[in-house]
């Protein structure tokens, strides 16, 4: 649908009328009243009482709905009104009539004025009916038509120099844009001609640019920079000579002032496919400027033989006396040349005629006949064609339909385009066709603008209900009114517009709910964001399409959590996505991990694995396929090894074998041509050596990277104290390579390849911090309150979280892990409860619980900072130390649960290869601590942040058993910035079973902190 803003384009329109229209506006509004009936003063008096009645019923004065109104309105005065303006309108009809004719037969005639004189006259003079239609199609057909060579001047852009041949690169352009549109169609089938004139439009569109352009080059206004930008990307190439614009000083004076143009959904990505040409040039926004105009303009429908051959034997050039030759001679001259084949190649048996060929040129004629029949019908069924005797079949605007789609339209302008000619009487029906859809799309602008006001009020049929529309209604109309003529005749009859409104709301519910029935079930990602949008806008005013669309959105939730988890296993390198089976066994593990600490993030993706892993791999796969293709067709495997290319291949293009790796076997096979992944890490080690010194001076630099006299200044003093080093970085400083560049040379270099590295990062920073506060703050307000619930629990349930310090003892085992003999020290934080007659009750338990998940967020809450504290370094060089001093802030409260310290001696400790059982002698003064054995399950993680593992166990006068797991992967968070993470090994769980005592119970919590 439109947006509230589309809708400013046209308002221009009207608004630079309001003055010469000062004078018209009374006839205007009394043609909207009355109608055909200005001329019988009897129906004319009763249409304004009817008219201004149902004002006063609905509250509303008719001044407030315009100036001129309240002298309609006065009682008693109607019939004098009628005499009045009769004659005026009858007049205004007559010179207006004789006017458009000669206007139409010299076509010079201005659209949005003459347009806007047949909207409010026609309806009064009906014989107006039949031209103001013909000017309609004239101006429809012009916009569309401007359309299609705005689109094939960007795709030709550079091919109208003198050098430049533009036929050879129309016919290799029109192999994709010609099924676009059917105005590009029709451009791609007379090439000469379009070529001659797209040549001159260019010379035009040179001359028109290079006056703006250098007048902006001499100015410090920046508001032009982005719309001449955009004219020098799809057109500055064809300029030469004196017209010649200064394309590349605006780019560059552009670029110091923060403009870049890019075109949306053009840019590179090596694991899509190539962009189309329609998305280099822009063809979605062109066609959506023409939407802003009620230029609606759609794909056509797949064109069959039939459709192309019906229109190039009416070509005039063709000789031939019946269509079966001209059928022929067209065929033959198109299979002597491959780009002109097309649609026709299967009619072809290499250059020459098939005898499928023959034999379709000979049933061509019979074909036409069929269609034309087909086609006739649907124009009945449409209601488009007045069938009333005498009539030339045109219909008056306000009578057109309204109930066609989108679709609908392309379908129907299609057939016109290729069947009008060929097809007897058809011609006043595609008059029609092309008026209806024009003025669907007017309307729709109209309807758009004041349903996104009156959302909630589109839906009702009592007169309570009426009389809020129209006084909501005319509130609103006090703004927009003028904007356009179509919103003008809507907001001067508040009770039809609600009839209009609401019914042009149920239709759109209508299609959109045809639309869901297709896509709601396996909906795209493309899908999700055209029919959830619609689901918002018209769900407030139609209960019929709340549960399609409840649907689609829980498929589109599904589909988002999909991509946002198949990014996550990406991250991690998670090996198999390609696989269905080995997807669904990752995905079962990661699941089970999430739903034991309570994480609800991939509930979804967790509740529907099938389907989850089915849209990963499909993913997966043809990113593989698209990432091998690229490097393939770009030979960055080669490229690789140049000293002079490698810095800018391996830059990108190593990030993405590093992500896919895992996942893409055609990119790591060592048989064959499939480890391009594989080969280009090698190539890339010489880069990777000096980019990872170069990052780690970055980061020591962070805060004196905001210019290069910081930088210069800074790197100095720390090359002097690298001077006597011999670990690699004292290359940084100067060169040892054969070319020898002085020191100053060197240092000024390296300190612009760190200053436009941090450029780089710094928009994504700025753009991702805010969003991360947002989530930190979120997850902050969640652990405190896991927190005090676990304070809560633990008091409830007489339990105390004590730290304790052990000193390992010198005895070991062999089958201890490396890791562990690393630990020099640990810390124990235990959980227990101390009583000799009570069993674990349900409150302990619960409160087991509640402590395991308050450690976990917190250790997952100081990664994060420890991350964004790390982001934030170059808080000064991106400016952002505002959102940085709120992170701080944010962190540093950052309190974990409150902990009694006790002293602790290990006097025995037997070790196993995952367990350790301790029995301890406690030299305290509590009396019963003397009591407490426990039997402790560590494990132990290798990181840079503190992990921990929890264990339950409990003994009873009862032998009983109890196994808690309690499972905790600390993945750690990746940076904002999009740097790699470090390895990680996580914990494989934990089990721990009670025993057989005859007193005492002990619950414990260990986490394991290395100090």
């Amino acid at each position: 649908g439109h947006s509230l803003a589309r809708a400013v384009a046209r308002a221009v329109k009207r608004q630079t009328q309001k003055v010469v229209q000062g004078a018209d506006e009374e006839i205007h509004l009394f043609t909207l009243i009355v109608g055909k009936d200005y001329n019988n003063d009897e129906e004319c008096r009763k249409k304004i009482e009817t008219y201004c009645k149902g004002l006063k019923n609905a509250k509303l004065q008719p001044e407030e709905i315009h100036k001129k109104l309240e002298d309609i309105c006065k009682t008693g005065k109607e019939k004098e009104k009628c005499i009045e303006l009769k004659t005026k309108v009858s007049q205004k009809c007559t010179h207006f009539e004789t006017e458009l004719e000669k206007l139409l037969k010299n076509q010079q005639y201005d659209c949005s004025e003459e347009e806007k004189q047949c909207l409010f006259l026609e309806r009064a003079c009906p014989t107006l009916k039949d031209k103001c239609n013909e000017l309609r199609n004239e101006c429809y057909q012009m916009e569309r038509d401007d359309v299609a060579e705005k689109a094939l001047l960007r795709a030709l852009n550079g091919s109208f120099k003198k050098n430049g041949n533009c036929k050879e690169k129309l016919k290799e352009v029109c192999l994709e844009l010609s099924k676009e549109s059917d105005e590009i169609m029709k451009m791609c089938l007379n090439q000469e001609k379009t070529c001659q004139s797209l040549e001159k439009i260019a010379e035009k569109r040179c001359s028109s640019l290079k006056i703006p352009v250098n007048t902006l080059l001499t100015s410090t206004v920046n508001g032009m920079c982005l719309l001449l930008l955009k004219k020098c990307y799809f057109y500055g190439k064809n300029c030469e000579g004196a017209d010649k614009p200064k394309c590349n000083d605006l780019e560059n004076e552009c670029k110091k002032k923060g403009f870049i143009y890019t075109i949306q959904g053009s840019e590179f990505n090596p694991t899509k496919s190539k962009p189309t040409l329609a998305e280099k040039i822009g063809l979605k926004e062109l066609y959506e400027k023409a939407a802003e105009q009620g230029i609606f303009i759609r794909k056509p429908p797949p064109v069959e033989a039939t459709d192309l051959l019906a229109l190039l034997i009416l070509d005039s050039s063709q000789n031939q006396s019946n269509k079966n030759e001209k059928c022929k001679k067209i065929l033959k001259d198109k299979c002597k040349d491959p780009k002109e084949k097309g649609i026709l190649k299967d009619l072809c048996q290499g250059e020459e005629l098939s005898k499928v060929g023959e034999k379709k040129c000979e049933e061509l004629e019979d074909d036409i006949k069929e269609t034309c029949k087909i086609f006739k019908s649907k124009v009945l069924n449409n209601h488009l064609y007045d069938v009333t005797k005498g009539s030339t079949g045109i219909i008056m605007w306000e009578k057109l339909p309204t109930f066609l789609s989108n679709e609908d339209c392309a379908k129907l302008e299609s057939y016109c385009f290729y069947y009008e000619k060929a097809c007897s009487d058809i011609k006043n029906k595609c008059m029609n066709i092309r008026a209806a859809c024009y003025k669907k799309g007017l309307d729709a602008i109209a309807n758009e603008v004041l349903q996104d006001k009156l959302r909630g009020l589109l839906h009702g049929s009592k007169e309570i209900w009426l009389n809020k529309f129209q006084q909501k209604l005319v509130e609103e109309c006090k703004k927009f009114k003028e904007w356009t003529d179509e919103l003008f005749v809507l907001c001067t009859n508040p009770a039809r517009a609600a009839r209009v409104l609401s019914y042009d709301l149920r239709m759109k519910a209508v299609f959109l709910r045809n639309d869901l029935n297709k896509r709601r079930d396996f909906p795209t990602k493309k899908d999700c964001e055209e029919l959830e949008e619609k689901c918002r806008t018209l769900g407030e005013d139609s209960k019929e399409i709340e549960w399609p669309c409840r649907t689609l959105n829980e498929h589109c939730d599904r589909l988002r959590i999909a991509e946002q988890l198949e990014e996550k296993l990406l991250e991690e390198k998670t090996k198999g996505l390609d696989e269905f089976d080995s997807c669904i066994e990752k995905l079962g593990e990661h699941c089970n991990s999430w739903a034991k600490k309570g994480r609800s993030q991939f509930i979804l993706a967790c509740l529907s694995q099938n389907i989850t892993c089915k849209i990963v791999t499909k993913n997966v796969i043809s990113k593989c396929a698209a990432l091998e293709e690229h490097m393939k067709t770009e030979n960055i495997v080669n490229k690789a090894k140049s000293e002079d290319e490698r810095e800018s291949i391996c830059s990108v293009w190593e990030s993405y074998c590093d992500k896919f790796m895992s996942s893409c076997k055609n990119l790591t096979n060592a048989d064959g041509n499939n480890k391009k992944c594989k080969e280009l890490k090698e190539n890339c080690k010489p880069y990777r050596v000096r980019k990872d010194r170069e990052d780690a001076v970055m980061i020591e630099f962070k805060g004196h990277l905001d210019n290069k006299n910081n930088c210069i200044t800074t790197l100095d003093q720390y090359c002097t104290q690298l001077n006597n080093a011999n670990n690699g970085l004292e290359t940084l400083c100067m060169d040892n390579t054969k070319t020898k560049k002085e020191n100053k040379t060197v240092r000024e270099e390296l300190c612009l390849k760190l200053l436009e590295r941090v450029q780089k990062k710094c928009p994504k920073l700025k753009k991702e911090l805010p969003k991360v506060k947002k989530g930190l703050e979120k997850k902050v307000g969640e652990y405190k309150i896991i927190k005090d619930n676990a304070e809560k629990a633990m008091k409830k349930a007489n339990l105390v979280l004590s730290i304790t310090k052990a000193i390992n003892d010198k005895s070991g085992s062999k089958n201890v892990p490396n890791s562990l003999n690393k630990v020099k020290n640990l810390t124990h934080f235990k959980l227990m409860k101390r009583d000799i007659k009570i069993q674990v009750t349900k409150e302990d338990l619960e409160a087991f619980d509640l402590v395991a998940q308050a450690f976990n967020l917190y250790v997952e809450l100081k990664e994060i900072c420890h991350h964004l504290k790390e982001d934030c370094g170059f808080r000064k060089e991106c400016n952002a130390v505002e959102i940085c001093e709120k992170i701080d802030g944010i962190c540093a409260g950052l309190k974990p649960l409150e902990i009694n310290s006790q002293e602790i001696t290990a006097k025995n400790t037997t070790i196993t290869t995952t367990t350790i059982t301790t029995t301890t002698t406690t030299t305290v003064t509590d009396p019963k601590a003397s009591e407490c054995k426990s039997l402790q399950t560590t494990d132990t993680w290798v990181t840079q942040t503190s992990t921990h593992t929890s264990t339950s166990t409990t003994t009873s006068t009862i032998t009983s058993k109890i196994t808690l797991t309690s499972t905790r992967r600390c993945k750690p968070t990746k940076c904002t910035t999009g740097d790699d993470v470090e390895d990680v090994k996580p914990s494989e769980g934990l089990r721990v079973s009670g025993w057989n005592v005859i007193k005492g119970v002990i619950v414990a919590m260990v986490i394991s902190f290395m100090i």
